[in-house]
């Protein structure tokens, strides 16, 4: 079972605006996460976790590309690794979809304390804080996050092939770059197969097909 709970909705999120910003990315695939374990380990590394947590918490404009990849890949290697079916999660998804904004909020809150570089809760927390209350601090800081972690995906896929898949750490993320791209991945067929760090998801629908590789840590399903 793999939750999917925003499979659908909100399909053209921020399309303008990241299209925006993305158009002219020029996309990489050199995810070592033996390199990056190391380093987001070390205290003496530059990219030691929590110095990069620390940043990307009080100012995300600040990280460079290479830190930003050592921050979003680097989360299975640190202690920033909520249950697969984490209770707030759950909440925060169910009351998201059902317009609870208010309570969402609340259960987002809590989530991100546990998983606080989740680009999916992350995006939908500042649509939340959006039209709930724009003047909240956490708004503008919700956004910058969101859209630094969502450049680092965009730079390291096309979602064209299996070798240039999106490279996300969560199935929700797929579902949200794929609304992003404008597709409606729910109506497409999935076709899983197993990897040595992961998954390869590839969601096809006639001649169209998108390709997701997603680090999943397979203790989450214990």
């Amino acid at each position: 079972m793999r939750v999917t709970l925003f499979s659908g909705m909100h399909r053209k999120i921020y399309v303008t605006t990241i299209f925006s910003l993305f158009s002219f990315c020029i996309f990489g695939q050199n995810i070592n996460l033996d390199s990056i374990k190391i380093d987001v380990q070390n205290e003496n590394s530059t990219f030691y976790y929590e110095k990069l947590i620390y940043k990307f918490k009080f100012d995300p404009t600040s990280l460079t590309d290479e830190e930003v990849k050592n921050l979003y890949y680097g989360k299975n290697f640190s202690k920033y690794k909520p249950h697969f079916f984490d209770t707030d999660y759950l909440d925060f998804t169910k009351n998201f979809a059902q317009g609870n904004l208010k309570k969402a909020i609340i259960y987002g809150e809590k989530y991100l304390e546990k998983d606080p570089t989740n680009s999916e809760v992350l995006t939908y927390m500042e649509i939340a804080y959006r039209k709930k209350d724009k003047e909240a601090k956490n708004y503008y800081l919700y956004s910058l996050q969101s859209k630094t972690l969502l450049n680092c995906i965009m730079k390291n896929g096309d979602g064209k092939t299996k070798e240039t898949a999106f490279k996300v750490n969560s199935v929700g993320e797929e579902y949200l770059i794929a609304n992003i791209l404008g597709k409606n991945i729910k109506t497409f067929k999935r076709t899983s197969m197993m990897e040595k760090d992961g998954t390869i998801d590839e969601f096809s629908k006639g001649n169209e097909s998108i390709y997701f590789m997603v680090f999943e840590d397979i203790e989450n399903f214990k």
